[in-house]
């Protein structure tokens, strides 16, 4: 029989999807975080999975103990997991399943600044390049997804979900739907735009005239191609041409983000074209700026010293 936190879980994450219209991906990763978070109470303290107010600070600090300690997880994957449980927790409290928030009352560890992986503008014009070499149907589909993604930054959620209507050739925008339902508009570059072309031609080449609201991205058997589909396409064409730690579809994303502020781009208007909620989402980016300051610095200033 399922355990009250069970049950609790299940409803929470049916809350996160139809009122909070969270992505399938965000909520796979909340039940797997979550989930792990009821497998440690079944050693810790199985009374707690029948009283949700027997969970204390107490208990929730021991399960990070035990994510830093036993797991050695690294110090963002042990913020996330308690990003999850504060969210569940306040869920409860507003819903009057607990009598208080004790997440709320826990601190999240102190992360280090990290850097995003990104292409460098000679490695992604050679991921282009080597991808513009296939004349089938699908490299020319594969070809597409790398550009629209450099082009426009969007998420791998975002590109999937794409629709052909989502396109507007005459104003050269594309409308994503974002985190939270939220739609937004993002400008495409031409040589995008040139390689959707190439690819729908291809598609109607293969499967003859489809309807505006059929999805953009489609796989081999002609359905639409999902996330862990385009994962795997970009994955397969970055390693082709470098060797990063990280080689999901995040790595344009953070390109595309790199490259714009580098060439001296806002950083409130690639908030907007992101799509971040909080400027402070953007600033991990902020790292290009530094750089490209030490740089003018090193070459201008008559006392910075050559090194």
């Amino acid at each position: 029989m399922p355990s009250v936190l069970n049950q609790h879980i299940e409803k929470f994450l049916i809350w996160l999807e139809f009122e909070k219209r969270y992505s399938p991906e965000t909520l796979r990763g909340y039940q797997i975080d979550l989930k792990q978070f009821q497998s440690f109470l079944e050693d810790y303290d199985n009374a707690c999975l029948a009283d949700l107010n027997q969970i204390d600070r107490v208990v929730v600090r021991s399960f990070l103990g035990f994510l830093t300690g036993e797991l050695q997880q690294q110090p963002r994957s042990v913020a996330r997991k308690l990003a999850a449980l504060k969210s569940l927790f306040k869920y409860l409290h507003r819903e009057g399943i607990v009598t208080l928030n004790i997440a709320a009352y826990v601190h999240t560890p102190k992360l280090p600044g990290v850097i995003p992986s990104y292409l460098s503008e000679k490695q992604i014009v050679a991921v282009i390049e080597k991808m513009g070499e296939s004349d089938t149907w699908l490299g020319k589909r594969d070809l597409a997804i790398v550009e629209l993604f450099y082009s426009t930054g969007m998420r791998v959620s975002e590109l999937s979900g794409l629709v052909t209507a989502d396109l507007n050739v005459q104003k050269g925008t594309v409308t994503v739907l974002g985190k939270g339902s939220k739609q937004r508009v993002i400008p495409v570059g031409q040589y995008a735009w040139e390689a959707i072309a190439n690819y729908q031609y291809a598609v109607k080449q293969k499967f003859g005239v489809r309807s505006s609201d059929e999805p953009l991205f489609l796989g081999k058997n002609g359905v639409s191609l999902g996330p862990d589909g385009i994962r795997l396409r970009v994955k397969k064409a970055i390693k082709a041409i470098a060797e990063l730690k990280k080689m999901s579809p995040h790595v344009l994303r953070h390109t595309f983000a790199t490259h714009l502020l580098n060439a001296g781009a806002d950083l409130v208007a690639l908030k907007d074209l992101l799509g971040h909620e909080n400027l402070s989402t953007t600033q991990v980016y902020t790292h290009v700026q530094v750089d490209k300051m030490k740089k003018v610095f090193q070459q201008a200033h008559p006392r910075a010293g050559k090194k």
